[in-house]
């Protein structure tokens, strides 16, 4: 159990959420939210109810941030006075420059900044089913270990630089589970068009999800060695069966925009000379040229 002072700014859907994993696990909640209504059922769970954000934040050590972006988590924390020796957790969703921006601000006032990319529903927060990326101050982390591990079990530490944990969210939440999810609703509707009942994909998720769960270990490996080399489907045989899918798809009325975007890909990948290499190797194509590229 904690023994510790907490605040937490925005009672939403999330906000709620950890709200409720914060008190069943022993800590004393002060929560502030602008419309209050929204407080009710977390000051029947035995959450203290601040009339302002700088009362909530006065209230306790630690403010846990979860409001809708990095914009208006600081224009609250400004109204909130000195924050020195406070430890600042933010887990808007946002970018890694917008996360080093509110870091950069927070420490110039004196706290500590942890900036934490949820990666779970609300409905996971509390479980083992769930898990929160950190990053900012090791220290603040190290101090607070404790009390964010009973939020969210697969929690962890990604890095001092302040937006690492935005990197992380953007690729894994963004740019893989976001695109996977759109990938599945233009098959099913594949499927459908081509008069297949999309019940029919059902039996067949155990085994692609957990061909592709094998294949990402297995990518992670390779991308740290640099070594491509495969003994498996070649990328010139994925670009031939994601042209024949294509086409497929096209022909059946579809727009099959993702599948069309990792044809391109791949057909890119094999006209840079990696089509004897494995899937993998596409990973050398995806950068902008040097010249394109924004920071």
């Amino acid at each position: 159990m904690i023994d510790l002072d907490v605040s937490l700014l925005g009672t939403g859907l999330m906000g709620s959420a950890l709200a409720h994993a914060l008190i069943q696990n022993g800590a004393r909640v002060t929560v502030w939210n602008r419309t209050s209504a929204k407080c009710a059922s977390l000051a029947d769970a035995g959450a203290a109810m601040a009339e302002s954000a700088r009362s909530a934040v006065d209230a306790s050590p630690v403010t846990i941030v979860s409001l809708l972006d990095y914009d208006v988590a600081r224009s609250v924390l400004e109204e909130c006075g000195p924050l020195t020796g406070k430890i600042i957790v933010n887990t808007a969703t946002g970018s890694p420059d917008e996360a080093t921006s509110l870091a950069g601000w927070i420490e110039s006032e004196g706290a500590r900044y942890l900036d934490g990319a949820i990666a779970a529903y609300p409905g996971d927060i509390g479980t083992e089913a769930s898990g929160i990326n950190y990053s900012g101050s090791e220290q603040a982390w190290e101090a607070l270990r404790g009390l964010l591990l009973p939020i969210a079990a697969q929690s962890r530490f990604v890095g001092t630089r302040p937006g690492a944990a935005n990197v992380i969210d953007a690729a894994m939440a963004g740019a893989f589970f976001n695109v996977a999810l759109g990938a599945f609703h233009e098959a099913a509707s594949y499927a459908r068009a081509e008069g297949v009942a999309v019940s029919e994909m059902r039996h067949s998720l155990h085994l692609w999800t957990g061909k592709l769960l094998e294949l990402l270990h297995e990518a992670v490996d390779t991308f740290e060695t640099g070594d491509h080399t495969t003994d498996q489907a070649t990328l010139d045989v994925y670009a031939a069966a994601a042209k024949s899918w294509h086409q497929a798809m096209l022909r059946a009325g579809q727009r099959a925009s993702l599948m069309a975007a990792n044809l391109d890909n791949l057909e890119r990948a094999c006209g840079a000379g990696y089509g004897g290499m494995g899937i993998s190797a596409q990973i050398e194509i995806l950068s902008l040229p040097s010249d394109t590229t924004h920071h």
